[in-house]
């Protein structure tokens, strides 16, 4: 950077010919005078390096327009029929849905709708051969690839069932697949050996969970589950019906936090020399969110009472957590939620075939809990969820530091998809404060 002197002695820096093509967030002063960027986020800009003060700096930002799609990067809702048959084989078959597992990792959860076979959940961590299921306290199940062949960098592969366990793409069977990408402040996957004490384990969630749903995978133990609106002093579990209970032994009474979670000594969680396998659900309040886990009471009413998630949901998880005889309820907008009208519903606790019935109603902001009795609106009861945001997308939007001080008071809009827009800024004391304004709009 070339320094010059000006009025009242105060010193310009100037970039000649530098430019550059933002990839995150941090506008990076000391790189360039000019940066440019499509949309295909919310970012919330950060300008570092500045010149020391005295130093006047002019750069601009040459944004156009996107959109934001805030979950179909990170999670996906997929149907299809079976293709595969036992003993012969019948045909492998590909689930393409944009999701990068080879690379990023994460969980394929697999269910037939039509009967009653058995949850096969898979994940990156334990692998390829390693299957799950929810509705069940059995260790891993060791299958080969005529089961599960891949995890790709868009999807996943299926074998031809010629193994003969019929859980993920036997001809005559209709399937939902519902995969989770690791993704921060979204979804995470962490293995971990018991202990019998105490123990923290750390993880990459990047914020604080929500839910942690733990399995051992080498002996049969109950499923643990952990959920903000129980908080640590219970437990659940995701292969049973039961309530709420109390036991330290599940999480030692302590909060998980952006880092680790804790662990008692029930092992069901840490037993000693045990493998386990915890996946983590963030809740996440910011308003380009993906997932939120929260809790509501019934009001046995036709129309529960109304939860605000502030963006339209497309899958949710939901809990009776007072009464032992009701089971994980599962509902996405593939398979069909309808207004006020019969629902697809599955349940993590058990493998029965897909039901119908007016359970709940997504809406724009949020979703209302449907009908009289305990599953999801039973008077009085109290219920967790975890829901995640539907895959919509909006114009994208950004968020300028709030050192800049624009003309009017207030930051411009950001430009619409396809239109590209210029805006300007200046500092002359070492970025305490800058003078922003939009320069052009609607740039050829």
């Amino acid at each position: 950077m070339a320094n010059f002197k000006v009025k009242n002695g105060l010193q310009a820096g100037r970039y000649l010919l530098n430019s550059t093509t933002l990839s995150g967030s941090t506008i990076d002063l000391s790189l360039a005078n000019m940066f440019s960027t499509t949309l295909s986020s919310d970012p919330a800009y950060a300008f570092t390096n500045p010149p020391p003060s005295g130093t006047a700096q002019a750069f601009s930002v040459e944004v156009t327009g996107g959109t934001t799609n805030f979950t179909n990067d990170a999670f996906a809702t997929t149907t299809y029929s079976g293709t595969g048959t036992y003993p012969s084989g019948g045909t492998s078959q590909t689930i393409t849905n944009g999701l990068d597992l080879s690379g990023d990792g994460g969980l394929v959860w697999i269910k037939a709708r039509n009967t009653d076979t058995r949850h096969a959940l898979f994940d990156t961590e334990r692998g390829i051969t390693k299957m799950q299921n929810s509705a069940d306290s059995a260790a891993d199940t060791t299958v080969g690839t005529r089961t599960f062949t891949s995890f790709n960098s868009d999807g996943f592969t299926l074998g031809d069932e010629g193994e003969g366990w019929g859980r993920t793409n036997t001809t005559g069977n209709t399937y939902v697949s519902w995969t989770f990408k690791k993704q921060s402040s979204f979804f995470d996957i962490v293995t971990y050996t018991g202990t019998s004490a105490v123990q923290n384990i750390s993880h990459s969630l990047g914020s604080v969970p929500g839910m942690i749903i733990v399995k051992c995978t080498n002996t049969a133990k109950n499923w643990g589950v952990y959920h903000r609106s129980v908080g640590s002093t219970k437990y659940l579990q995701l292969n049973t019906t039961g309530e709420a209970n109390i036991n330290s032994g599940f999480w030692n009474n302590t909060d998980p936090t952006s880092t680790q979670f804790t662990l008692g000594t029930q092992s069901n969680v840490n037993g000693n020399g045990n493998t386990y396998v915890a996946y983590l659900f963030a809740h996440d309040t910011a308003s380009d969110s993906r997932i939120k886990c929260g809790s509501y009471t019934g009001n046995g009413a036709t129309t529960g009472v109304f939860q605000d998630l502030g963006w339209q949901p497309q899958w949710i998880m939901i809990k009776n957590t007072d009464l032992s005889t009701e089971q994980w309820h599962i509902f996405d907008n593939v398979r069909g939620v309808v207004t006020d009208g019969a629902d697809q519903r599955l349940e993590a606790s058990r493998d029965v075939a897909e039901a119908a019935a007016d359970a709940v109603d997504f809406t724009a902001t949020g979703f209302y809990p449907k009908t009289v009795d305990d599953k999801t609106n039973g008077s009085g009861h109290s219920y967790i969820y975890m829901a995640i945001r539907g895959a919509a997308a909006t114009d994208s939007a950004i968020t300028w530091p709030s050192s800049v001080k624009w003309p009017s008071g207030l930051a411009p809009t950001t430009p619409a998809p396809g239109t590209k827009d210029l805006f300007t800024f200046l500092t002359t004391d070492g970025g305490t404060t800058y003078y922003g304004k939009k320069a052009a709009e609607g740039i050829a």
